[in-house]
């Protein structure tokens, strides 16, 4: 009986089945395209649902309640159409604005650029004084975070952004760039771009190449992809976009020719020198010291100093590129001090002997013995101020020296470092009448006319001080600073008279203290040259 009824079961199943199938055969299929194209009656129901239509009444029951749409502030939205969207380049709205430190830690205020176009603005951020205080000014200006001048177009957008990180680059100021681009964000190509050629001299290439292959889109060119994609370990990958990318010409001569012995080092003779390209890239000069061929940098500009400070280049050339980075007043004197102490020299001459000169002045002054000081003060500085390092030195030991304890020179010398370095306390007045008017114009008193130098600058500093300028007067601060760094630069040729003119708009334009250190320094100038006679 049970085989009976499962029998009387499939074929009812079955007959089932026929039926639907006769029907369907019937009707023939029904597609959204004959219903588009009218040879069709629409579905009885759909559960399409698109905006705009009402909302089915199961879903409205099950769809929670959401609270109201704010279309504005202080205004609650009635219906819930879109909100119209502008389109804007990413991160465009503050990149022009964007700065490592404050309007008031550069000591600027926010009205900086105002009256200023861009084209000037531009041009004003190449400026490049002698005098260490004055190029600190103007780095301030191009890493304070202030509002930027007028931009023309919405396509120059991040011009002036670009402009002052590859003023930085230039400069050889490369961990300040890369703060500012880090700050920024780099958003589109060419900030990318920039960040990507900063980790390949600064190191760190790894974590901006994992950003890379997480969106290859950002990188400008296959070369650099090419790059990060090896240093990430898919060498076949790499292979496989240098090969189309070849193909298609996407990529300069020079670079494929690296780029191939990078990616197959038998191709590549060790006695066969590839010639490097003119203009250097950062990629092109890592690729020379990855396929065994790297390139000294003291022919190269300044920027690629940063790559010999890395751990595997020798002592000597780690000398070489700090002092180069000191002397353009990149690199910290606390940093290039790091570098000297770090192995005893191995030779004579040069670069050993300042290295020299340096830990004897520091083992010198760890046992605080004047007598040994003081000869090891006068050579380590005659050998610094020779090589263009007289900044790096001051900062390097002027807290460590106690002029009144040093006899004559030495003595004389330890309170014109300090002085040079901005540090105006003493534990008591210097003997000497000239050495007491530099301390007065460093400290904020009022110095003695006793050279050309404080001639010209004391008068500055016995008036009242002058209101500042008011840009409604039409008074364009920037190029009035830029103005007055030149001014005060032409100190350092012995032009005091145009120097103090740069001063007085310096204290003018509110920058006291930078004003006093830069009279300072202008007034110090021919006696530290004088010293190593």
């Amino acid at each position: 009986m049970r085989w009976i009824d499962c029998r009387s079961r499939l074929a009812g199943l079955g007959l089932g089945l026929a039926l639907i199938a006769s029907g369907a055969a019937a009707q023939g299929p029904l597609s959204a395209n004959d219903w588009l194209k009218g040879k069709s009656d629409a579905p009885a129901s759909s559960s399409a649902w698109r905006p705009g239509d009402p909302v089915p009444p199961d879903a409205a029951r099950l769809r929670p309640t959401r609270p109201p749409v704010r279309a504005q502030r202080g205004e609650i939205a009635s219906t819930a159409s879109a909100v119209p969207i502008g389109v804007s380049r990413l991160g465009a709205a503050n990149s022009d604005g964007a700065g490592v430190i404050s309007a008031r830690q550069a000591g600027l205020p926010e009205n900086f650029w105002d009256g200023t176009d861009l084209d000037t603005a531009v041009r004003l951020l190449r400026a490049s004084p002698t005098l260490p205080a004055l190029d600190q000014i103007a780095r301030r200006v191009i890493e304070a975070q202030l509002p930027p001048p007028l931009i023309p177009s919405e396509d120059q957008v991040g011009a002036f952004f670009l402009a002052r990180v590859d003023q930085l680059i230039a400069d050889g100021a490369l961990p300040s760039a890369r703060v500012l681009l880090q700050g920024a964000g780099p958003n589109n190509a060419a900030t990318f771009q920039r960040l990507f050629d900063l980790s390949l001299l600064l190191g760190g290439e790894r974590e901006v190449c994992n950003r890379m292959n997480t969106a290859p889109g950002i990188a400008t060119g296959p070369a650099a992809r090419i790059f990060c994609l090896a240093q990430s370990g898919d060498w076949s990958g790499a292979a496989t976009v240098f090969t189309g990318a070849g193909k298609l010409g996407l990529i300069e001569p020079h670079q494929a020719e690296l780029l191939s012995h990078y990616l197959d080092d038998s191709t590549t003779d060790g006695s066969t020198p590839v010639l490097p390209h003119d203009p250097m890239t950062p990629l092109s000069f890592r690729l020379h010291e990855a396929i065994g061929q790297p390139l000294p940098t003291s022919e190269l500009p300044l920027q690629y100093a940063w790559a010999d400070l890395d751990e595997r280049s020798g002592w000597k050339a780690q000398l070489e590129a700090a002092e180069r980075l000191a002397r353009a007043g990149v690199l910290p004197g606390a940093s290039l001090g790091q570098f000297y102490s770090a192995q005893s020299p191995a030779a004579s001459g040069g670069v050993w002997e300042r290295a020299a000169a340096v830990q004897a002045l520091d083992a010198a002054l760890a046992t605080g013995d004047p007598a040994r000081i003081a000869p090891a003060l006068i050579l380590a500085f005659q050998r610094m101020e020779g090589a263009g390092l007289r900044d790096a030195f001051a900062t390097m030991f002027a807290d460590r020296l106690a002029p009144d304890t040093l006899p004559g020179d030495a003595g004389r010398l330890a309170l014109w470092l300090r002085l040079w370095a901005g540090q105006t306390e003493v534990a008591k007045a210097p003997p000497e009448a000239l050495d007491q008017a530099l301390l007065a114009l460093a400290s904020g008193g009022q110095p003695a006319p006793l050279s050309p130098a404080l001639g010209a600058l004391a008068p500055i500093f016995a008036a009242d001080l002058p209101p500042e300028p008011d840009p409604a007067d039409g008074i364009a601060l920037a190029p009035a600073l830029y103005g007055a760094l030149a001014d005060a630069d032409a100190g350092i040729q012995g032009d005091v008279t145009r120097a103090a003119r740069g001063v007085q708009t310096l204290r003018q334009l509110g920058l006291i203290a930078d004003a006093r250190r830069i009279a300072t320094q202008i007034a110090l100038d021919p006696l530290m040259k004088g010293a190593i006679q």
